[in-house]
C-alpha cells in the first residue's frame, strides 16, 4: 500500500512539472504594431479629408452644410456657398457670417431703410409701369376687369345671335344657359330627327369641347341636349374703358333699365344688387328677371353691346315655366371707390 501511494505521489509531481511554458511578449513588437496602427489611422483620415474637400470643390456645400465653412477655407478648395452667394450688403460686399438667420435680417433691414430713403420721384422711376399694360393677354382669365366686361358683352351677344338664326323652326327649348367666358347649356327637343341633326351639327361647328350625352333607351330620337364652350371671335376689349363713378352708379342703372324697357324688356330685381368690396372697385351684381320672348331678349343683348352703359351680363339662364319664358340675366356693373 505504502508503496502503491508513493508512486501516485511520484506520478503527481511528474504531471505538476508538465505545465506549458509561458509566452513573454517582446515589448518592442507591441509598440511597433500600435504606431503602424495609429499611422493608419492618420493616413484614413487624410483620404477622408481629402475626399471630402474634393466633393465639396464639385458638387458645391450642402444644404445642411451651407454657412457653416469660412470663406477662406471656401476659397481654398474652390468650392461655392450658395447662402453667401445670396447674401450682399451695401456696394455688394460679402457678409461675414457665413449665411446665418442674423445676416439675413440684417440683409432685410438694410433694404427697408434704403426704400424709405427713396423719393417718390426715384420710387416712380424704379417701377416699369408699363409691364402690365405691355403683357400680351390672350385669354380670359388673363384679362383686366374692364376687359372681362367687354369680352362677356361680346359673348353673350354672338350666343344669342347665333340661337336665334341657326334654330330650326321646329326645335323648342326648355333650358338654354350661357355663362361667361363663353360656356353654355341647351336642352330641348325637335318635331323631327333630322332638325334635331341639323341643330346638334351647326352647334358642334362653333364649339369647342361639344359634348351631347348619350340618350336614354326609351328617351324619343329627337331630344336635344348638349353643352361646351361657344367659340367667342373677336370681341371688342375696349367696350367698356373706364369705371362707374359712385355718384353716377344709380343714374347708370336707370339707363341701363330704360335700354330694356325701349326693347319691350322689363327687367325685375335692379334695386338691391350684391356688392363686393375689391379696394379699388366694386362689383355690383343684379340678378334680373324677365319674362320677355326670346326676340326681344336677344334684340335688348344686342342693343347693350352695342351701348355706351358700363354694364354686362355675366350669366344668362333661360327657362320654359308654363308655356312662359322666364329669363334671369345676372348683370355686372364695376363702381370705382
Amino acid at each position: 500500500m505504502i508503496r502503491l501511494n508513493l508512486i501516485e505521489v511520484a506520478e503527481r509531481e511528474f504531471e505538476v512539472d508538465n505545465v506549458s511554458p509561458v509566452n513573454l511578449t517582446n515589448l518592442s513588437d507591441v509598440q511597433r504594431k500600435s504606431k503602424r496602427k495609429a499611422l493608419n489611422v492618420f493616413l484614413g483620415m487624410i483620404f477622408l479629408c481629402v475626399a471630402f474637400c474634393c466633393f465639396l470643390s464639385i458638387c458645391g456645400v450642402p444644404t445642411a452644410l451651407q454657412g457653416i465653412f469660412p470663406a477662406q477655407f471656401l476659397d481654398l478648395i474652390g468650392a461655392e456657398d450658395p447662402s453667401r452667394s445670396a447674401l450682399s450688403l451695401g456696394a455688394g460686399q460679402m457678409t461675414t457670417a457665413g449665411g446665418t438667420l442674423e445676416a439675413q435680417q440684417m440683409a432685410a433691414i438694410a433694404e427697408a431703410k434704403r426704400r424709405e430713403a427713396m423719393t417718390v420721384k426715384g420710387l416712380v422711376g424704379a417701377i416699369n409701369h408699363q409691364a402690365l399694360f405691355n403683357t400680351k393677354r390672350l385669354d380670359y382669365t388673363s384679362y383686366l376687369p374692364l376687359e372681362k366686361l367687354s369680352f362677356q358683352r361680346t359673348a353673350v351677344n354672338q350666343f344669342f345671335t347665333f340661337m336665334s338664326t341657326a334654330t330650326p323652326d321646329d326645335v323648342g327649348f326648355s333650358d338654354c344657359v350661357f355663362e361667361a367666358p363663353n360656356y353654355y347649356y341647351v336642352r330641348g327637343s325637335a318635331v323631327k330627327p333630322t332638325s334635331q341633326r341639323t341643330f346638334l351639327d351647326r352647334l358642334k361647328t362653333v364649339s369647342g369641347n361639344f359634348k351631347t350625352p348619350p340618350l336614354p333607351e326609351n328617351a324619343p330620337a329627337t331630344d336635344i341636349t348638349a353643352f361646351g364652350e361657344f367659340n367667342v371671335t373677336g370681341p371688342n376689349l375696349a367696350a367698356i374703358t373706364s369705371f362707374v363713378p359712385a355718384a353716377e352708379a344709380a343714374s347708370e342703372v336707370k339707363s341701363l333699365k330704360a335700354l330694356a324697357t325701349t326693347n319691350k324688356v322689363v327687367l325685375s330685381g335692379m334695386d338691391k344688387p350684391a356688392i363686393e368690396d375689391l379696394g379699388v372697385y366694386k362689383r355690383y351684381t343684379f340678378t334680373a328677371t324677365s319674362t320677355a320672348d326670346y326676340v326681344d331678349l336677344q334684340a335688348f343683348v344686342a342693343a347693350l353691346a352695342d351701348s355706351p352703359i358700363r354694364a354686362s351680363i355675366r350669366k344668362a339662364d333661360l327657362k320654359f315655366v308654363k308655356k312662359d319664358l322666364l329669363s334671369t340675366l345676372y348683370i355686372v356693373m364695376l363702381v370705382g371707390q
